[in-house]
């Protein structure tokens, strides 16, 4: 929720995206060889874990971009997050072998390292923390394809994240030059990726797009809450399916879909608490702990309700109630319409409890945070929160809000 003097905001509104290409249907990803060419490709270095590198329709993708005549190089990340480390190791490989392109495959965490390769490379920067807030990449990233393996946003956002392993903190950068210029959802491809992955990243996808919809630029910008309606319904229209699907490539497809439209939604709209206290917690308890987003929304959101429930009710409304997206209703049991601001908004919260639970029905609780170090995320929460311009939530509140988690 963002106030009137929104720093971010006001630094957003000045920003111009060029259109990415996207290769969206099943078998397309052979074709972007075509367009490297146009852009000057010769050198690719791909940067994946090597779990994602194995299987036929992997290595026929990068037989065929060495068919192409591309010479290819390979970084495989090391650590099962983003982390500075793999971004220096990436990037020491992309300039020991006079790279100009890079191709990842993979979800959020190999995006974002490769985001930061592609922004340090050009930029001539040292250290991946020196881009560290908004506005510090001052030239174009180099060609980026991002060949997504799950449902990640980072495949259509400005944003790019990681752990520093110098001091342990969780390092958030945005700019618009971070957006890569090709996106890949070829379920061929994308269909290596776990269920479980896949499940969890598409909440990732429904939460960030509830909180693109939380913030009243989005109100000024109606493409961009377009975009977060869109990534909302997907999900909640087909996570289900998916789930007992899962080698459906058009259900994967419509979830990744969702992805991308998070991830252009938030472009504009910066993040919303729910996000921080995820990053907080990322710094102060281990990276682990981003699997838990979607489920502290939920509880941010309850835990401020005064604040967060005309625009709650807003998307139960649109979504749920008035039935504006096709299709059936979002799952069987979805709560009768309400009429009054506090019910509706407590019927979509509602709603989103029952997806995930009904989707994850096992997963690990939240974990207890020590009550020790709440006043220390606490002040890691206000602190962003001042430089993304968020309404001031009072500190009993945000204290009260952790000790629930």
């Amino acid at each position: 929720m963002a106030s009137k003097g929104n720093n971010y905001i006001s630094y957003a509104q000045s920003l111009v995206y060029e259109p990415q290409s996207m290769y969206l249907e099943c078998g397309q990803a052979s074709r972007i060889s075509i367009e490297l060419k146009t852009l000057g490709t010769k050198r690719i270095l791909i940067i994946s874990k090597a779990a994602n590198l194995t299987g036929k329709n992997v290595t026929d993708f990068i037989t065929n971009l060495e068919a192409a005549g591309f010479r290819i190089f390979t970084y495989k990340i090391k650590y099962n997050y983003s982390s500075s480390a793999d971004i220096l190791g990436a990037l020491g490989e992309y300039r020991g072998y006079n790279c100009d392109t890079i191709v990842v495959l993979g979800g959020s965490e190999e995006i974002f390292c490769a985001k930061m390769v592609s922004a340090m490379a050009v930029n001539n920067m040292k250290d991946p923390v020196e881009a560290e807030g908004y506005g510090k990449i001052k030239k174009d990233i180099s060609v980026l394809c991002c060949v997504g393996m799950d449902n990640s946003t980072a495949i259509s956002s400005n944003i790019a994240e990681f752990r520093d392993e110098n001091s342990g903190r969780w390092v958030t950068v945005m700019s618009e030059y971070l957006v890569p210029q090709i996106v890949v959802i070829d379920t061929d491809i994308a269909m290596k990726s776990l269920t479980l992955v896949s499940l969890c990243s598409a909440f990732d996808s429904l939460a960030m797009g509830v909180e693109c919809c939380l913030s009243p630029a989005a109100d000024f910008n109606p493409s961009y809450k377009a975009c977060a309606y869109n990534a909302i319904s997907l999900v909640a229209d087909n996570i289900l399916d998916m789930k007992d699907n899962p080698d459906d490539g058009y259900l994967r497809k419509k979830i990744a879909v969702a992805g991308v439209y998070a991830g252009m939604g938030i472009r504009f709209t910066g993040f919303g608490y729910s996000h921080l206290v995820t990053h907080a917690l990322k710094s102060v308890l281990g990276p682990d702990h981003g699997k838990y987003y979607c489920r502290i929304l939920s509880k941010v959101l309850k835990g401020s309700m005064d604040l967060a429930a005309p625009r709650l009710a807003q998307i139960y409304d649109n979504l749920v109630r008035d039935e504006i997206r096709p299709g059936q209703p979002v799952m069987q049991g979805t709560p009768e319409p309400h009429y009054t601001v506090e019910q509706s908004a407590k019927a979509f919260l509602e709603l989103m409890d029952n997806l995930y639970e009904a989707a994850i029905p096992n997963d690990i609780p939240l974990p207890e945070i020590p009550g020790d170090q709440i006043n220390g995320i606490c002040s890691l929460i206000k602190n962003q929160a001042a430089e993304f311009g968020l309404v001031s939530m009072d500190e009993e509140t945000l204290t009260r809000i952790l000790s629930r988690l």
